[in-house]
């Protein structure tokens, strides 16, 4: 029994599922590709394809309701106002609507539609990473690849620091919701709620990073020696390199292209 606990760290981690088993570096390489290449095209026909290619690609990773919980938000908050903002104050010559200096035509709503498009591929690819990435993997990787431990402790730090001011922040009105003090309503009532959190919030955030401090020295993080590591990750297949190849090759192609018709 002994044999198979220690066994299970000294195997590779995996999931079963594809998406998730990609090497994290792998994951940052076809992100970036995919999330910039609607900046190269300047479509949003291929933009909001985009989109949609990575709403299915969530549901194949098994996370699409975390990462729409998430995602809708961004379309929210960030697509429909700049669309507004683009459609309404962008030049165009066909106008279609004119009130009180706000002018919409054919194409400021074509400026639009792009901009949503471009913001939304990129938030996209950069979410689904996060979903599909743990971010412990991701910094052991950047450590196989020679970034300093230092530099990759930070960079988990942070993305765990804003999971945990998220619970923190959810216990804390939860608290004050038990003393009677309403949380719910409209915009209004929430913001009040809301803003006595913020003092516990921000003394929490000092004492946990006094803590890691301590911890980190106990353990001798700072040692000028080879770090150790519980478990470890997945090789890369040839058939995963492969396919970061043909993308990156095609994105170097849409470049080159775009370059070509520019001096054109």
């Amino acid at each position: 029994m002994d044999y198979d606990f220690t066994k299970q760290y000294m195997n590779p981690k995996r999931t079963g599922n594809v998406i998730r088993d990609l090497n994290p570096m792998s994951k940052v390489n076809l992100m970036l590709v995919l999330g910039l290449s609607p900046f190269i095209v300047q479509n949003y026909y291929y933009g909001f394809g985009m989109v949609i290619l990575f709403v299915l690609f969530s549901a194949a990773a098994g996370c699409f309701r975390s990462f729409f919980s998430l995602y809708w938000k961004v379309l929210l908050l960030f697509g429909v106002f700049l669309f507004v903002v683009k459609a309404a104050f962008a030049p165009g010559e066909h106008v279609l609507f004119r009130l009180w200096g706000i002018c919409v035509s054919t194409e400021s709503i074509q400026s639009g539609l792009n901009i949503v498009s471009l913001v939304l591929a990129f938030s996209g690819a950069f979410i689904l990473f996060v979903k599909t990435t743990p971010m412990d993997e991701f910094t052991y990787a950047l450590e196989k690849k020679g970034v300093s431990h230092m530099v990759s402790f930070v960079i988990l730090s942070s993305f765990q620091t804003i999971t945990d001011l998220k619970q923190n922040a959810q216990v804390i009105m939860e608290s004050q919701k038990a003393r009677g003090i309403e949380t719910e309503g409209n915009l209004l009532k929430r913001a009040k709620a809301y803003i006595p959190v913020m003092g516990p919030l921000v003394l929490n955030a000092i004492s946990s990073t006094e803590e890691k401090s301590i911890a980190m020295d106990a353990r001798a993080f700072s040692a000028p020696v080879a770090h150790t590591f519980l478990s470890e990750l997945p090789e890369v297949s040839i058939g995963e390199k492969a396919v970061v190849i043909l993308f990156d090759l095609a994105f170097v192609g849409l470049v080159t292209g775009r370059i070509v018709l520019w001096l054109i």
